[in-house]
């Protein structure tokens, strides 16, 4: 298959996927319904993919089978064949005791046929943290998104809302490790939430132009009807 008719195969099934086409000069729009985190046990009939980041990385990606549900290991797998030592591998949060693993996760669809009335779900990480795989990576800046669980399996980031601005963030890649600042901490409205501020939610898991990292688990764990979502940008170093 040649390098030009696998670009128009990815487009496609990415618009089928998220139900808008992908931006241009960028891999993929996020979804732009309502985000949950939830298992990845889910069953689904519709494949995932793994967008490019550039034209080098194109003939890499790969498409999941449409008939099961992505599952960690095999994105994984998969974002390891594209990306490489890219990859985030670590976070750390010293300030409330996080220091884990960091995986790459997918997402499936829910809702009726129609592509424009389904809703994405991302997939679970389990114990570990998620690294959505349609944002940003360390290296390459935009938006890097990363998420796991408050209240289960093992609860990750059942602290995540006490983190303060200041407070430092490393992540750790195949080739270096990065250093983040907390911005600010938000929480954010989810249950019976309405239109505007369902929008407000989903404009923190946009692209950016500039680089950023983005962190968001549920809040509080006996209801889970907010969104932590953390914002910290890059350190500078003179």
């Amino acid at each position: 298959m040649s390098l030009l008719k696998l670009k128009r195969t990815l487009g496609l099934l990415v618009i089928l996927v998220t139900g808008c086409a992908p931006s241009r000069g960028s891999p993929a729009n996020l979804p732009t319904a309502e985000v949950r985190i939830v298992h990845a046990g889910t069953a689904t009939s519709q494949p995932t993919v793994l967008p490019p980041t550039d034209a080098s990385t194109t003939s890499a990606a790969v498409s999941l089978t449409p008939t099961a549900a992505p599952t960690v290991p095999s994105v994984q797998a998969l974002a390891a064949r594209t990306y490489g030592k890219r990859l985030i591998q670590h976070i750390s949060l010293p300030s409330i005791g996080v220091d884990s693993g960091v995986v790459a996760v997918g997402w499936h669809m829910t809702g009726p046929a129609d592509p424009q009335a389904n809703s994405a779900e991302w997939d679970s990480p389990g114990p570990a943290v998620g690294w959505v795989v349609t944002s940003g990576l360390p290296d390459t800046g935009g938006n890097v998104i990363l998420y796991g669980h408050n209240n289960m399996y093992g609860s990750v980031f059942k602290n995540l809302w006490k983190l303060q601005p200041g407070d430092e963030v490393t992540l750790q890649t195949g080739q270096d490790s990065r250093q983040y600042q907390v911005d600010r901490v938000l929480l954010l409205p989810m249950l019976n939430a309405n239109p505007t501020q369902k929008q407000a939610y989903l404009a923190y898991l946009a692209e950016t132009a500039q680089p950023r990292l983005t962190i968001i688990s549920c809040w509080p764990p006996e209801s889970n009807t907010q969104r932590v979502v953390v914002i910290a940008y890059p350190v500078t170093i003179p």
